[in-house]
């Protein structure tokens, strides 16, 4: 599920730490070597999500942040800000020149992610939960 975070809501962060866990605390964020990924180009994303997405000739860009129980796919939309949250429980995530991820029926897959160490512990973080 999609969730417009561009403006603290108590509601839409108390469903997010409910469907993914709420965020590691800064001991557990030094102790993995962070959390957060850096920025990746997206190369293709479900047919249903493009609204989301700047139109054709812009490049649009995400991050992944971890959480205890699932992933946060953060992306802007003009002056909007999308957090995606996807469960590990329905994770699926496929990696060698791209990175795919799908959960729900829904994918996005990110060109050449650059990302290695971070897609390695959020694989080892979705084996483990």
């Amino acid at each position: 599920m999609i969730y417009d975070t561009s403006y603290p809501d108590k509601e839409t962060t108390r469903q997010i730490n409910k469907a993914v866990g709420v965020p590691f605390s800064f001991m557990e964020r030094l102790k993995m070597g962070g959390i957060g990924s850096r920025r990746m180009i997206i190369h293709e994303i479900s047919e249903e999500y493009k609204k989301y997405l700047n139109a054709n000739h812009y490049v649009s860009v995400a991050n992944i942040e971890l959480r205890p129980k699932g992933i946060l796919i953060h992306f802007r939309h003009k002056l909007q800000s999308y957090s995606w949250v996807m469960p590990y429980d329905s994770l699926s995530i496929t990696y060698d020149k791209t990175l795919k991820l799908e959960s729900k029926g829904f994918f996005i897959q990110f060109n050449d992610p650059q990302n290695d160490k971070f897609i390695v512990r959020m694989i080892h973080l979705r084996e483990n939960s």
